[in-house]
């Protein structure tokens, strides 16, 4: 491992520490769960877990999980329910177990522990069962949730985080710049997310991921099919998603145009997403809310007429403008109703705003917003207008 990775998992972890204090807790139990929820424990010693979990069994319990036992003082430990994991971690004290409640028992009863105050990082994964085993195994323990702790921390990126980020930016943009020349009318859908995909990899980019959905399939945000064998038509709408992950951090890049001929109706959708966009760019500076990025790029196309093209919260299907972006690809906060977190230097968050369903196509277009001390910084440099 390279000194500046482990000085930067020695921070994180001395943070975690430094919050667990302040809230009152002797140790925290931070939980992940593959392949979905994996972020915190890969944000504090490198780990994924590999496995997908399955019901309790017998002596088999918490399959599919992981979790660091961190005391505030003392050497913290990984315990995980599956034998293929990284070798190269920043936690040496790795152990494989079948029955991970009664490990973390063991573990706590080690630290001398069994009757303190524990925070739990992860509470909302856990399943009923194993909270259960968890406090049947710990009787005298106090748990408390605890999310929130590594979440915040994750919010806000370091300089290495940045440089890491910053670079799949660089990357998303130098594929996006080839896709606009590369794309044509005959190609399909499949065409397009082998295209993305082979361009990522080719630049060092695991996991590579993209959509293509165009004509009508680009009325709505998302589909469970994120690309068919559709044959691109001249003058359909069509927009990309541009995604991956790079040492681990995520890319999520979107881009929309007209294949071919364009009519006014769809310039018009596409001129206005922009402005939404670069509206909603200026708008995202230190203490402003998550939410109201939302009330802004809904107000204006609810101005130009589309009061039910937009987010849920605007009459559309929607889910939202925008989210945070880091280990994983939608991370708090998000630009929603309901979100009232306020910006802060250092997050790095994706501004998405789309027009749907108008009956001649939809699009959207998507950067990584970098908030700084003054305002917001764009990652990407590529070209957005493709019209």
């Amino acid at each position: 491992m390279n000194q500046q990775l482990k000085a930067e998992y020695e921070k994180r972890l001395e943070k975690t520490r430094e919050e667990a204090v302040r809230r009152g807790f002797s140790a925290l139990l931070v939980f992940g769960l593959a392949p979905r929820r994996v972020g915190d424990l890969m944000y504090l010693t490198g780990h994924q877990p590999m496995l997908p979990g399955h019901p309790r069994r017998f002596e088999f319990r918490g399959r599919g999980y992981s979790v660091i036992v961190l005391p505030v003082a003392g050497d913290a430990c990984l315990l995980t329910t599956t034998p293929f994991y990284e070798r190269d971690l920043y936690l040496k004290d790795v152990t494989y177990v079948d029955n991970l409640p009664a490990a973390v028992c063991k573990q706590i009863t080690k630290r001398g522990l069994t009757h303190a105050d524990i925070g739990i990082v992860g509470m909302d994964i856990l399943g009923a069962s194993l909270y259960e085993d968890l406090k049947c195994e710990l009787n005298h323990v106090r748990f408390y949730h605890a999310d929130d702790i590594v979440m915040n921390l994750r919010a806000v990126k370091s300089a290495y985080e940045l440089s890491i980020l910053r670079e799949g930016a660089s990357i998303a943009d130098e594929v996006a710049v080839l896709l606009r020349q590369w794309l044509s009318p005959g190609k399909t859908e499949w065409d397009v997310y082998q295209f993305i995909t082979s361009e990522l990899s080719k630049r060092g980019v695991s996991n590579a991921f993209a959509t293509c959905q165009s004509g009508a399939r680009s009325e709505t945000p998302y589909e469970l099919e994120y690309a068919t064998q559709k044959v691109i038509q001249d003058g359909d709408m069509v927009h990309m998603e541009i995604n991956g992950k790079l040492d681990g951090y995520m890319i999520d890049v979107c881009r929309s145009t007209v294949v071919g001929k364009s009519t006014p109706e769809q310039r018009q959708i596409l001129d206005l997403a922009l402005e939404m966009f670069e509206q909603g760019a200026v708008a995202m500076r230190p203490g402003v809310t998550a939410e109201s990025i939302e009330n802004l790029t809904g107000t204006l196309a609810l101005q130009h007429g589309f009061n039910h093209n937009h987010t849920r919260r605007f009459g559309g299907k929607a889910t939202l403008v925008g989210h945070a972006i880091g280990l994983g690809v939608d991370e708090p906060p998000v630009l929603a109703t309901g979100d009232i977190t306020r910006l802060v230097p250092g997050m790095v968050i994706t501004l998405e705003p789309g027009i749907y369903e108008t009956g001649f196509g939809g699009c959207r277009i998507e950067d990584e917003l970098l908030i700084t001390e003054y305002g917001c910084e764009n990652l990407n440099r590529s070209e957005r207008k493709w019209w």
